[in-house]
């Protein structure tokens, strides 16, 4: 298995982006490229001298039976099979006249592109199902003591360096790892093959994941006596954790990746925003937008200083020095952000031993989000839920259209009537639409039953006051929704030095026009939005659809409450 000189080479690819670069720099050192139909013309237009794959095959011609019949035949794969330390095999292939192929490079016909188009036919289906292709390649990678097989255009530049580091060979290193990726590609695509048909022919929806590089968990998973692991998904169209890029700190645990996960996915929901989440226990305890991010994390704290202590934080804007000197005396476990600039993170490590495990990353430019469905999965045991991602928060185009009298519409999806819009006399201000859409992205990230009270506390900037998550009724939920908000609003009395009495000024701020409630689902009694009034808060939003919203409707007007109905439920499990 020592370094292989490559001296012939087959080139067969549907994709062909570099394979001329690739061939020209195999030709000048003196390697002979034996190539098929449409790779081959490409390659003699652009000066490329070419065996035809008939010289190999023995074949009259390079296909047959409109191109479905162009590689396979005894002498082609006996030529990727036999083994060159093996005397038997070796006389045999002289005997036959069997050639020595040193490299093939491949890649298969667009199979998962072409389907991908949902009028995509069956025949149209058929005819990008390659056969010569994932045979040349697994028999390639099977004999990779042998055979270098190189399967991913990525890769050429590569393979050319590792050619002129090694005067023309591929380490058998490099050829092992070639052969596993040749081995993925083979098996993604026939899982791809099996999906589509499986779905078109039998009716059957057929779910086949794919995740790479496993590598196990530090000392212990969820809980000390658990190991556990993390997979990464080798195609991601938005920024993730497992992807993004380490600067500072140790290693992630299992929960560190679960509330990472939370962070930054519910951080996100801003957009191009300066905003900042702040998780414990999978729940956004803090949240806040902000001028500056560190007015963002500075109002993002205010919304539970105690949980806050060992969170996991996520920003939408680069992490700075001012927002670090902030968290000097504070306990986090992992900070997020886009980028984190050399001065921040000297700062970081000129605080020793303190911010020594304060694990930072880099999850790159937010990219306005392409379209894509996304789709969630949950494993329980015997098999996998899967749904679309929960990107909807009101059965309207847009928030201006939900702020008229009460309409009945249809969640397209469920087919659900509902009735939504403003569904009482007390009518909500209609300049707080900004403060309304902040609460409902944060909402949905937060565990039900759940409960939050929200506040503008400056034109165009929010921030969460009170959550009241995971609770089995809605009632207990409202109650630390307003225990939270109570405790918050005083303690900014007491910081602030205000003057007066700190229950009058918790009862204002709460009765504000810039505070409002918001539950992540109706309210199945009048209980709940009685509750929700002994707080204080004169606006709630939630999204209907209870047998009783007219009870619940006619006690937020007995309680002088302004409620909207949204029609769209933010359950989260």
């Amino acid at each position: 298995m020592s370094d292989l000189k490559i001296e012939t080479c087959v080139m067969s690819v549907s994709d062909k982006s570099g394979i001329v670069e690739l061939a020209k720099f195999m030709q000048e050192r003196g390697v002979t490229i034996i190539s098929t139909g449409g790779t081959g013309k490409l390659l003699l237009e652009n000066g490329v001298r070419v065996t035809a794959i008939r010289e190999v095959t023995g074949n009259e011609h390079d296909d047959y039976f409109d191109g479905r019949m162009k590689t396979l035949s005894f002498n082609y794969e006996s030529a990727l099979l036999y083994k060159r330390d093996n005397a038997k095999h070796v006389a045999q292939a002289k005997e036959l006249g069997v050639p020595k192929i040193d490299m093939v490079v491949c890649n298969l016909y667009p199979f998962e592109k072409v389907t991908c188009d949902p009028e995509c036919t069956t025949d149209t289906a058929i005819e990008n199902i390659d056969i010569g292709g994932p045979c040349m390649v697994r028999a390639a990678a099977k004999n990779y003591y042998h055979v270098a097989v190189v399967t991913n255009p990525g890769m050429y530049a590569e393979i050319m360096a590792e050619m002129k580091e090694h005067d023309g060979c591929v380490t058998k290193k490099i050829r092992a790892r070639l052969a596993v990726e040749a081995f993925k590609k083979t098996a993604s695509y026939d899982s791809t093959i099996d999906q589509f048909f499986s779905h078109r022919i039998l009716d059957e929806a057929v779910l086949r994941l794919n995740y790479r590089n496993g590598q196990q968990l530090g000392r212990y998973a969820e809980n000390w006596h658990q190991k556990g692991w993390l997979f990464q998904s080798p195609t991601v169209v938005e920024p993730t954790v497992p992807h993004a890029k380490q600067v500072h700190g140790g290693s992630l645990g299992y929960n560190n990746y679960l509330d990472a996960e939370s962070a930054l996915r519910s951080v996100l929901e801003q957009g191009d925003v300066t905003a900042v989440s702040i998780i414990k226990h999978n729940n956004p305890c803090g949240y806040a937008t902000g001028e500056t991010l560190r007015e963002a994390i500075e109002r993002g704290w205010q919304g539970d200083p105690v949980s806050a202590f060992g969170s996991v934080i996520a920003v939408t804007r680069p992490f700075d020095k001012e927002t670090a000197e902030f968290l000097k005396d504070k306990f986090v476990e992992v900070l997020l952000a886009p980028s984190i600039s050399g001065e921040t993170l000297e700062y970081i490590k000129s605080l020793g031993k303190s911010k020594a495990n304060f694990r930072l990353f880099e999850y790159g430019h937010i990219e306005t989000k392409p379209e894509v469905v996304h789709m969630d999965y949950r494993a329980i045991p015997g098999g996998m839920l899967t749904q679309v991602r929960d990107e909807k928060f009101y059965l309207t185009e847009n928030m201006e259209e939900l702020f008229k009298p009460a309409f009945e519409a249809e969640c397209e999806n469920s087919g659900k009537k509902l009735t939504i819009g403003i569904v009482t006399k007390a009518q909500p201000p209609k300049d707080r639409m900004g403060l309304y859409e902040f609460a409902l992205r944060h909402v949905r990230h937060v565990k039900s039953n759940a409960i939050c009270i929200y506040r503008e506390y400056e034109p165009g900037k929010y921030q969460v006051l009170g959550m009241g998550c995971g609770q089995p009724n809605r009632k207990d939920s409202v109650m630390l929704a307003g225990m939270r908000a109570t405790d918050n609003i005083g303690r900014e009395f007491v910081d602030n030095k205000l003057d007066g009495n700190k229950d009058e000024y918790v009862r204002s701020v709460l009765a504000a026009d810039n505070v409002v409630l918001v539950s992540d689902a109706m309210f199945p009694f009048r209980d709940g939005l009685d509750n929700a009034a002994s707080t204080g808060v004169k606006y709630v939003i939630q999204p209907g659809g209870s047998m009783r919203d007219e009870e619940v409707i006619a006690a937020a007007d007995e309680h002088g409450i302004a409620m909207v109905h949204t029609g769209v439920r933010k359950f989260y499990h």
